[in-house]
């Protein structure tokens, strides 16, 4: 249980990273109007968890505002197994029955636009997602379209520079793009007993060549990690302030956990620019960072009203 303002938050997050995204909104819900309604988008929602408990929080933490909550995920990407979002979907019509599931949840082909009208989203947020987007250049066009003028998107995920990668468990195995170099470096660590090969041997008695070859395809097909250079520039091709001003929120509620302490819900929103660079250089290797990004340009507006 954590607390926020005297309020005790029961419901308790799946995973950090779902309190983190909790704890980016709400930092920059402190101005907003209490009476002016919120869209929320998921967008690679997955099995629904980060939106049930997105649900159940908001309402508690601000119980004036009128929080509309969206998700999509596609169903032709690979990797997640058949059936998980009518499973999803059913899943959130049990635990937050308050919400039309049905309508607010959709399925679409990887590469499809997505399906809502322009300027119509307040946030945008992702949850390990961007790792695994084809193109990232039509995601954030996608994202600029459907978010409203003055509105933010906050995405966790790990950069390229990270040493070690979080789906096989195994140091810098995600930097390799030469298929044959790529499986004899996860057939060398297997054999070490490093990563994950151990673990599945025992549970489903999987192969050692047949471990290699479907994850060596999974990092191949269905994994595409940027650099902090190539996400700066493609976020400014889209018209999209660009920050990482929220990473060290994640890593301080990490610690907190570890000492038992009681989760931060708010994060400073005026913090020194400077400091939040540096631990964000440092904690890029370490695992996600906190993309953030904002639909707004003063300069041109500023100009318009001269005119």
């Amino acid at each position: 249980m954590t607390r926020l303002g005297g309020a005790d938050i029961t419901v308790k997050p799946t995973s950090i990273t779902h309190l983190h995204l909790l704890a980016v909104i709400n930092s920059e819900l402190q101005t907003w109007p209490h009476n002016r309604s919120l869209r929320v988008l998921d967008i690679g929602c997955g099995n629904g968890r980060l939106l049930g408990y997105l649900a159940h929080e908001l309402a508690r933490l601000h119980p004036t505002i009128q929080v509309e909550l969206f998700g999509v995920d596609v169903h032709d990407h690979g990797v997640q197994a058949h059936g998980f979002f009518d499973r999803a979907v059913d899943d959130l019509s049990a635990s937050c029955p308050g919400h039309p599931w049905k309508e607010r949840l959709l399925l679409i082909a990887d590469g499809d636009a997505w399906p809502f009208p322009d300027e119509y989203f307040h946030f945008v947020i992702s949850n390990q997602v961007l790792e695994h987007v084809r193109d990232h250049r039509a995601f954030l066009s996608e994202l600029r379209r459907t978010l409203v003028g003055g509105g933010i998107s906050a995405h966790l995920f790990p950069l390229r520079h990270y040493f070690f990668e979080g789906h096989l468990h195994l140091p810098l195995v995600h930097r390799i793009r030469n298929t044959d170099l790529l499986r004899a470096y996860i057939r060398t660590c297997s054999r070490l007993g490093l990563g994950k090969y151990p673990a599945h041997r025992r549970e489903s008695g999987t192969t050692l060549d047949a471990f290699v070859e479907g994850h060596a395809d999974y990092m191949h097909y269905f994994t595409n990690y940027l650099s902090q250079t190539e996400i700066l520039r493609l976020a400014k091709q889209a018209r999209l302030r660009v920050s990482f001003r929220y990473t060290v929120g994640l890593y301080s509620n990490k610690a907190r956990a570890m000492i038992g302490r009681r989760a931060a819900l708010t994060y400073r929103r005026e913090r020194s620019a400077i400091l939040d660079w540096l631990a964000y250089v440092v904690l890029r290797y370490v695992s996600s960072v906190t993309l953030f990004l904002e639909k707004d340009e003063v300069y041109t507006r500023a100009r318009d009203a001269r005119a």
